[in-house]
């Protein structure tokens, strides 16, 4: 209130000047007065400025199925039209700013190349314009930036996703317009972070064929917390609950229920992650993709190893044992004792004569759990294997 006071002390009796909205409705008349907004500003030889840059709020949204990059932000635009210039003395001396509606004046419509939608011009006609008495005119338009963007899945999830929104403006060549970066990245101070998403690097650059083009580019990597944990952790722990299998007791009857099931949850999560990725194979295939189908051929294989063992299982035990089996299960048995100790090969087997307690002891029973140490032992590693390659793979990103 005491600064109010002061300023109205001051203008009263010191004689400070001020601009009257009959002064500035007479500019606004002056400067519009024999305006052509279809005429772009400068003379036919010389090329119109344009200082562009982009101002980011909100990733919206990015769709790897869709290959769609949605932003929400405001591109900002500064050119000189000396026919909207006035000497400020004319209308109270202090008139050096003021707004103009965008379908008074001539504007930069600029379109996009790649939309991802229906194309249309940034911005709309109602949207204000700030001009000084030099004729230098700031324009901000906010607006939703849809684009297409194809995504590289190849590291999924844990991949990095490049997008650019390029635009023109129709109409006009390179030879009639010049779009010059006010900035080399994004204006950052408002933006809000994304929580799938972390922006890394920002680049606001320009292109010249036939048209100046504001290419506008977003680097991108993805937060991997959550397919961590909600993703990657139960598919490598139904790997190895699944080889678990083989140590089931055969008497349950519970062992082929419990490896189909097992096979189907990770066929789910194959159907999850397909549902999230484009139906496209390039780039590349993710290999988490990869990964999945190899998890399944080694579930089929235990479905397979599951039915073969249990055929040993309940065979008659008056049918003869072959001499390839026989082999197959002696090396089995040795191979498990001589891991604990060789006390229990001198128990086992005879020192006598290894050769003839086999062939009389042993019934399909023992060629049954000799096929299930070799299986689990088998799938075991395979499973390894199979982690241990696609985390090799990610960490060398």
């Amino acid at each position: 209130m005491i600064g109010y006071r002061l300023f109205v002390f001051l203008s009263l009796f010191l004689g400070i000047e001020s601009y009257t909205t009959a002064q500035q409705t007479q500019l606004h008349t002056n400067l519009l007065n024999g305006y052509d907004r279809r005429i772009r500003p400068g003379s036919g030889a010389s090329k119109t400025d344009i200082l562009a840059g982009f101002h980011l709020s909100t990733l919206k949204e990015f769709s790897e199925s869709e290959g769609k990059i949605a932003m929400v932000g405001a591109i900002s635009f500064m050119w000189v039209d000396t026919r909207l210039s006035w000497d400020p003395t004319l209308y109270g001396n202090d008139l050096t700013s003021t707004y103009l509606f965008v379908k008074d004046i001539w504007t930069p419509k600029m379109v996009n190349m790649n939309p991802y939608a229906a194309i249309k011009a940034i911005g709309a006609d109602e949207m204000l314009c700030q001009i000084n008495n030099a004729g230098e005119i700031l324009l901000i338009m906010p607006d939703l930036f849809e684009s297409t963007c194809d995504a590289d899945v190849t590291y999924y999830p844990f991949d990095e996703q490049k997008c650019s929104l390029k635009y023109y403006i129709p109409g006009y060549s390179s030879d009639d317009v010049n779009i010059v970066p006010s900035d080399s990245s994004f204006d950052m101070s408002i933006y809000e972070a994304n929580g799938l998403w972390d922006i890394k690097n920002t680049i606001v650059s320009e292109e010249t064929k036939s048209v100046k083009t504001l290419v506008l580019t977003v680097q991108m990597t993805r937060r991997t917390t959550y397919y961590i944990a909600g993703l990657l952790l139960p598919i490598v722990l139904m790997n190895f609950i699944q080889v678990l299998v083989f140590i089931i007791p055969v008497e349950s009857g519970e062992r082929v229920g419990y490896c189909i099931t097992v096979l189907l949850a990770i066929a789910v999560f194959l159907t999850m992650i397909q549902d999230k990725l484009p139906e496209s194979s390039e780039p590349n295939v993710s290999l988490l993709t990869y990964k999945l189908l190899v998890d399944m051929f080694i579930g089929c294989g235990m479905i397979l190893a599951v039915v073969i063992g249990l055929t040993f299982y309940f065979k008659a035990e008056d049918k003869q044992i072959t001499g390839c089996l026989r082999g197959f299960t002696r090396c089995c048995y040795v191979g498990c004792s001589k891991k604990h100790s060789k006390q229990t090969i001198v128990t086992v087997v005879p020192e006598k004569n290894d050769q003839e307690w086999l062939p009389e002891a042993l019934t399909w029973r023992d060629v049954g759990k000799a096929f299930d140490r070799f299986c689990l032992a088998l799938f075991f590693l395979s499973l390894i294997l199979n982690n241990s390659i696609y985390l090799i793979a990610i960490l060398s990103v």
